[in-house]
């Protein structure tokens, strides 16, 4: 088995997966991408329950902000951008008083 190399070539990596669909996703970007999901899921739950400086708050910043930066790495920027939208308007509209 050969270990991984970022420098390898991959015929998806620069291609835009989100105007072509999740086929167009390396293993490798689509783990990444569903790993900072799931992160910024987890954000959402834990900051309901601690306080922000809470140190498993903190440790999922950076988990999260690990993984940002693999996605970017790996040619997924925008899209883990998108989930950042995506997870912060949610965060929005769970926070609005009812009228």
């Amino acid at each position: 088995m050969m270990p991984f190399n970022s420098n390898s070539q991959d015929p998806n990596r620069n291609q835009p997966a989100s105007s072509t669909g999740v086929g167009a996703y390396s293993p490798v970007q689509l783990l990444f991408l569903m790993r900072l999901a799931r992160l910024l899921r987890e954000r959402q739950e834990w900051l309901d329950r601690l306080p922000p400086d809470d140190w498993r708050v903190r440790l999922l910043h950076k988990s999260i902000y690990s993984s940002f930066r693999d996605c970017l790495e790996l040619g997924v920027g925008e899209d883990a951008r998108n989930l950042f939208e995506q997870y912060s308007s949610r965060a929005a509209e769970m926070r609005r008083p009812e009228d």
